[in-house]
C-alpha cells in the first residue's frame, strides 16, 4: 500500500521521532517508489494505492487500482523529508502532471485510475501538497 507508512510520515513531522528503524523505512518507501510509482503508468501518474507482491496492480478494489491524490502528495513529501529527493519529486510530479495538465486545477479529484477516470472533484486532501514545502523545510541545508 502506498500509504503503509502514514504513521512514521505523521511522527517526522510532528517531531515524534522514530516509530521503526530507519533503513526498513527507506528500504519500504524505496519498494513503494518501484512498485507504486515507477510500476504504474511508468511513473508518470503518482502513486497507485495497491501492488500486489508480483508487481501487478491490485484491482481487488476500486480503490487499489487508483491513484490518490493527497495520499500521493503526502508520501512525496515522506520521501522528501527523509532524503529521497529524486523519488519524492518524481511521485508529486506525477500527480501534478495528471491534475494539472489536465485541467483539473480548481477541481482537484480524490483520486483517479489509469484511464484518466477520476472521482470526488473539489477535495481537500489534495492540500498534502503543502507537506513537501514542510519537509524541504525541515530538511538540513546542503550546501
Amino acid at each position: 500500500m502506498a500509504d503503509q507508512l502514514a504513521g512514521q510520515w505523521y511522527a517526522d513531522a510532528t517531531g515524534l521521532g522514530p516509530l521503526l528503524p530507519d533503513d526498513r523505512v527507506e528500504t519500504t518507501l524505496r519498494t513503494i517508489h518501484a512498485r507504486n510509482v515507477r510500476g504504474f503508468a511508468g511513473g508518470r501518474m503518482g502513486a497507485v494505492n495497491g501492488t500486489r507482491p508480483d508487481g501487478s496492480i491490485d484491482g481487488s478494489s476500486e480503490q487499489s487500482a487508483e491513484v490518490w491524490v493527497g495520499t500521493s502528495y503526502a508520501l512525496a513529501a515522506f520521501m522528501i523529508g527523509r532524503g529521497l529527493l529524486d523519488e519524492g519529486w518524481e511521485t508529486a510530479r506525477g500527480v501534478a502532471a495528471v491534475t494539472y495538465e489536465r485541467g483539473l486545477w480548481f477541481r482537484t479529484p480524490e483520486a483517479y485510475d489509469r484511464d484518466g477516470n477520476f472521482r470526488a472533484s473539489i477535495y481537500l486532501r489534495p492540500l498534502a501538497i503543502w507537506a513537501i514545502e514542510e519537509a524541504l523545510r525541515r530538511r538540513p541545508a546542503t550546501r
